[in-house]
């Protein structure tokens, strides 16, 4: 027994090495010092706030409303009278209050930190609520109704339509909607190429159909229609353009209905120059943006991959205090005590874990119901509980099977070569009992025959 226990045993420590080479290695490579602080002091409230789903959504439905108003403002044009300076004054100061509560949160030299990866964003923020705020100064400064002051009147009108990039701030709520648009961005270098190919094709087609078309005789019927659509090269690229853009060619009926050539190639044009060019160009903005997609899902799963690498150094660090700096293990009295605080980690680190997970892991990883365990396996069998399921995962369980199937084997044997051990050793003693008592009964009849 205490052998097949060693093998499970080794199979723990097996899965224990997994956890520290997985995540361990993660925390030694690429944890910064600012972020090894970070781990130390607790996040503020300001910095769980202006990070929840709560106020993101919020930030983005006052996005919404305002990018709303200003359309209908637009409409209004002189309708509505003080609403809607009302209403801008109002959006105006929600996004002040936003952007003060995030400069408190971040702090002023993290908020402009170029190595911040929401550096763009927060300098785009910051420019939005400087353009609003200016052009609230600049309306009080020219509400006095002096002439000097169009100059003023004239700023003011070029702060408002600047009030319209406040829609692009929408992108940064919506993730999706920043997938798209960053796919298609990334997609622009490729379509300047595609565009730059039907640049080529339509100069050479219009070099041909000025050349043979465009040129005309003196008494040609056709001359002014011919000169209009394929007089000169730049004529001839706009008709094709046109036609490629959108393939109508009835308009050139005239020209083609007494030249079957010129009908097959407008045809072929139509064909491979409107047809073909539409769906290059729909691939390659599709390839692009599902090439983003792929970097974000890879992105989302290191993200993952490092909070899981802090959860388990902030759990493990939890469970010791309570267990004892030095012991490797905790029963379930002080599990249930620090409990609570492991949830805490597991919501800050978004690890999808129930307290009822928790307690059924501990019984789970428990084998033995000494109430008992080691923090190793507890905090392996809660990251593997809350990861989703990998080829790896499946050849670690399918290895720790085959190896306990192996050291399970190994222990039959063993003991099936004991039972024949013991087996022969009794059957040595019984043959040395029977011999014995064989010598006693012919001792016993000697004296009787003599």
């Amino acid at each position: 027994t205490s052998s097949v226990n060693m093998g499970g045993e080794n199979g723990f420590h097996e899965g224990t090495r997994l956890l520290e080479s997985e995540y361990s290695g993660m925390t030694t490579h690429e944890l910064s010092d600012d972020e090894a602080d970070d781990e130390r002091r607790p996040r503020s409230f300001l910095l769980d706030l202006t990070e929840s789903m709560l106020f993101q959504t919020f930030v983005g439905g006052v996005i919404a409303m305002n990018a709303l108003v200003i359309g209908l403002e637009t409409d209004s044009r002189n309708v509505g009278g003080t609403v809607y300076p009302l209403l801008e004054d109002v959006f105006l100061a929600v996004f002040t209050l936003e952007l003060v509560l995030r400069l408190c949160a971040h702090g002023l030299w993290e908020f402009f930190d170029s190595s911040n990866s929401e550096f763009s964003w927060n300098i785009f923020d910051f420019s939005l609520v400087s353009v609003g705020a200016t052009d609230l100064v600049l309306h009080l400064l020219s509400s006095g109704g002096d002439r000097s002051s169009q100059f003023l009147v004239t700023l003011m009108r070029v702060f408002r339509l600047l009030r319209i990039l406040r829609i692009f701030r929408i992108f940064r709520v919506l993730k999706q909607l920043y997938l798209l648009a960053m796919g298609f961005f990334d997609a622009v270098s490729s379509v300047l190429w595609v565009s730059l190919i039907c640049c080529l094709i339509l100069y050479i087609c219009a070099i041909v159909l000025t050349r043979l078309v465009g040129q005309t005789v003196i008494d040609d019927p056709l001359a002014l229609v011919k000169q209009e659509y394929f007089g000169s090269v730049p004529a001839s690229m706009l008709t094709l353009f046109q036609l490629m853009a959108f393939p109508d060619m009835e308009k050139f009926q005239p020209v083609y209905r007494d030249n079957s050539s010129l009908k097959a190639f407008l045809i072929v044009f139509v064909i491979f120059g409107a047809f073909t060019m539409v769906s290059v160009l729909t691939g390659v903005i599709t390839e692009g943006m599902v090439d983003k997609s792929r970097r974000r899902q890879e992105e989302r799963r290191f993200e993952r991959e490092r909070a899981r690498s802090s959860f388990v150094r902030k759990a493990r660090r939890i469970m010791k205090s309570h267990a004892g700096a030095d012991s490797s293990f905790i029963d379930k009295r002080q599990f249930d005590a620090c409990k609570e605080k492991v949830m805490s980690v597991c919501e800050q680190e978004i690890m999808d874990l129930r307290t009822k997970d928790l307690d059924s892991m501990f019984d789970l990883v428990d084998y033995e119901n000494s109430g008992i365990i080691e923090i190793e396996e507890l905090l392996y069998g809660m990251v593997q509980l809350s990861s989703e399921l990998r080829p790896m995962s499946i050849m670690e369980l399918r290895r720790n099977f085959a190896r306990g199937q192996h050291t399970l084997a190994q222990q039959v044997s063993l003991l099936d070569s004991r039972m024949q051990m013991m087996d022969a050793r009794l059957q040595e003693i019984l043959a040395f009992q029977r011999l014995g008592a064989a010598g006693s009964s012919f001792n016993a009849s000697q004296p009787a025959q003599q």
